[in-house]
């Protein structure tokens, strides 16, 4: 039997609230689970039979992301819908590559999560829906979220909405170098390979490479149309804090295109006036929103300011109706 040693170093670039305060790779997809896509068609009593549809992406963005969207809008053609996101962020990389798919698909992109409806047994069209790929559920505005990397995904819609009772967050990327120990056994025809971790270094700021990927970055946002003024406001601020855009500055860098959110875009009708937040009108930034998870810094700043409005008396109560499921 003979026994081989290798060092190999794998580097990940993020812009995470969780990669930058987990290098635990178990607790962190023990709470927030990879993105899901999926076609969804509207939940709404009496909308049949011109229910509205749109597609769900949900969850941190990683390698994997990108192959779901494909298939997903594959099966559209040339028909549009919009894409409804509630994501904590991932891997910058991938972020982009679904951000100019978006856009060269021409897609509409809300930051809006969805609440996915379980069929009645008497819903013959919802359980023929389900077998066939698509999910019913309804659009679920309140403490939805598109932090970190989540940005840039929104940079590739057509139309970029962003609401009442909606976050969008930035703050700095997170560069991570991780060196495994690769041992490699041989014996009777059998190679065993055995992986153990040896150690994980957060890069600096100021390194190189981290410079080429805000450069990367750059080079993005201004081909998507969003201004370069988003970039200090995700440079200064330390990744394991974020920096929630205010309405105004959702509108000045053009990083949303449009101030309402997923539930006034698919069923404005059902959305009655006095539960409806006022229109994201602030100039008063909410600064900066600090937990190591997501889900923590979405509840600390719910809990201190209302989303993006300073007429109105009291902070916007925003109560959560499912867990947000994010990871990284």
């Amino acid at each position: 039997m003979s026994v081989r040693l290798g060092l190999i170093v794998l580097l990940a670039s993020s812009a995470t609230v969780a990669a930058a305060a987990h290098g635990s790779s178990t607790k962190k997809s023990a709470l927030d689970p990879a993105m899901q896509v999926h076609l969804v068609r509207s939940a709404q009593p009496g909308c049949e039979p011109q229910c509205p549809q749109w597609i769900a992406a949900q969850g941190r963005i990683d390698s994997a992301s990108l192959g779901q969207f494909k298939r997903v809008l594959g099966k559209l053609g040339n028909h549009k819908i919009p894409i409804l996101i509630d994501s904590g962020g991932g891997t910058v990389s991938d972020a982009m590559a679904i951000g100019r798919l978006i856009r060269a698909k021409g897609f509409d992109v809300v930051v809006t999560a969805t609440t996915f409806a379980p069929c009645a047994p008497s819903d013959r069209a919802c359980r023929k829906t389900k077998t066939g790929g698509e999910l019913r559920g309804l659009p679920q505005a309140r403490l939805s979220k598109c932090a970190s990397s989540c940005a840039l995904v929104l940079a590739g819609g057509v139309r970029r909405l962003a609401g009442s009772g909606t976050l969008v967050g930035v703050h700095q990327i997170t560069r991570i170098v991780r060196k495994y120990k690769i041992e490699k056994r041989r014996g009777y025809g059998v190679v065993e390979i055995k992986k153990t971790l040896m150690s994980v270094t957060k890069v600096g700021q100021d390194n190189a490479r981290v410079q080429d990927i805000y450069h990367d970055i750059r080079s993005y946002l201004a081909n998507m149309g969003v201004s370069g003024d988003l970039m200090p406001l995700m440079e200064s601020t330390p990744a394991d804090k974020m920096r929630l855009l205010t309405a105004t500055e959702l509108r000045t860098t053009r990083l949303a295109t449009h101030l309402i959110n997923g539930e006034q875009l698919l069923n404005p009708a059902a959305v009655p006036p006095a539960s409806v937040a006022p229109p994201m009108t602030s100039n008063v930034p909410l600064g900066l929103c600090s937990g190591s998870l997501v889900r923590e810094w979405v509840a600390a700043c719910a809990d201190s300011k209302g989303v993006g409005d300073d007429t109105a008396k009291a902070p916007l109560e925003l109560v959560p109706s499912v867990p947000p499921q994010v990871e990284k």
